[in-house]
């Protein structure tokens, strides 16, 4: 009997087990890609038994596809409970067999980043015989209970898996990007702050300016719906919504700057003024009311690199904000270093991929985001605009 506690003491001994045995009989929870999994393919013909759990769709669809149709690998989903069994029986005889049992799916996470636990048993142990019984029949009975996938059942668990999985990353508090160690959800003090203390910092030492920003988009989203496409405006109305000097001539346009200025940023404002259609076609990807998703964000993110092929994430997300000021904050060098201590993480090598995953995607999970609760005429306008104030937070000149 040997305790395995790191990452590469259980992949070498899978790795050693695999080869050494003839016969596998496994149940794990759930099932993913991972270097493991190459070598478990290579020995596919040692396979005997193998059932994986599906709850809350964290096995992966790839690995189920190696094993459509085969009737030795299975999958379930209890009815009720969830199955949640990690067990590796690797067998010659019964009397001379080996079985890993513990915390460790058979995930990439299992053996590169979690903290695993996993007792190896030997048929040279106490009461292995015992052990051995158990842990078969423990294997054929929920075998019994699982199912063969085919094409078509992959095809429909695929698309579920595809929209659950950026719950499960954000259930994780930790979401996309791994860069700088992010804090987690719950110890970014932006996602815990409640509506009525957001609320409170806007307005504290700041009206004036509290009413100059709600004008900036109140005109900004009159532009919007004054016409279909952004190419459409004249060239002070895309200079107005992009933030950068213009002569439009409408109270409170003088505060063109404010949630951004972009005056500082020459091939931008060329391309504003010489009307470039990709940045139109950007735009036109985000609708003007509902849901924003990421496939929204990544279309944008398409046409306007077509025009700025490097990495231009504040005049992109100043565009965004100015369309839906509900969802965005422009990124820029004078918000960037409060805004990243407040969401908890990395200042540099922000780009559009970083964007989404640190910070749009900490915003839809803010409590101030998703409980609103106006109670006047102006905290109703700030709402319909709150993701967008956060740059009245964290501005620093």
């Amino acid at each position: 009997m040997k305790l395995l506690t790191t990452q590469s003491d259980l992949e070498r001994e899978f790795i050693r087990l695999i080869s050494q045995y003839k016969e596998f009989y496994w149940a794990t929870a759930w099932a993913g890609e991972s270097r493991l999994l190459n070598e478990l393919l290579l020995n596919k013909a040692k396979i005997k038994r193998i059932v994986v759990g599906i709850h809350f769709y964290q096995t992966h669809p790839n690995f189920i596809s190696e094993f459509l149709n085969e009737d030795r690998v299975r999958f379930i989903q209890q009815p009720s409970g969830t199955f949640h069994p990690k067990i590796y029986i690797f067998l010659d005889t019964e009397n001379k067999w080996e079985m890993l049992v513990g915390s460790a799916n058979f995930t990439h996470q299992a053996f590169t980043n979690n903290t695993e636990a996993t007792i190896l048993l030997t048929s040279k142990d106490n009461n292995s015989n015992d052990s051995l019984e158990n842990g078969l029949k423990m294997v054929d009975e929920n075998w019994k209970s699982g199912k063969v996938f085919n094409k078509k059942e992959l095809d429909q668990y695929r698309i579920t898996w595809n929209i659950q999985e950026p719950k499960l990353k954000s259930l994780s508090g930790l979401y996309g990007s791994k860069e700088g160690n992010p804090k987690p959800i719950y110890k970014a003090s932006t996602t815990i702050r409640s509506w009525e203390e957001f609320i409170t910092e806007l307005k504290k030492d700041k009206l004036q300016e509290l009413g100059m920003r709600l004008r900036v988009i109140e005109i900004s989203r009159a532009l919007f719906h004054k016409s279909k496409h952004f190419n459409l405006l004249n060239e002070d109305e895309r200079k107005f919504i992009a933030g950068i000097p213009n002569k439009l001539d409408v109270r409170g346009a003088e505060n063109w700057g404010l949630f951004g200025s972009m005056k500082g940023a020459g091939i931008f404002k060329n391309r504003i003024k010489e009307n470039d259609i990709n940045i139109s076609k950007a735009l036109d990807q985000i609708p003007l009311f509902g849901e924003i998703t990421k496939t929204h964000y990544d279309n944008f993110i398409n046409h306007f690199t077509k025009t700025f092929t490097g990495n231009y994430v504040g005049t992109a997300t100043r565009l965004l904000l100015m369309k839906r000021p509900d969802i965005f904050i422009c990124f820029d060098s004078k918000n960037k270093s409060e805004l990243c201590k407040d969401f908890g993480i990395l200042q540099s090598g922000m780009n559009y991929e970083r964007y989404w995953e640190d910070i749009v995607k900490r915003i839809y999970d803010s409590n101030w985001w998703l409980f609103p609760n106006p109670k006047n005429l102006q905290e109703t306008k700030v709402c319909e605009a709150r993701a967008a104030f956060l740059d009245s937070l964290y501005y620093n000149e």
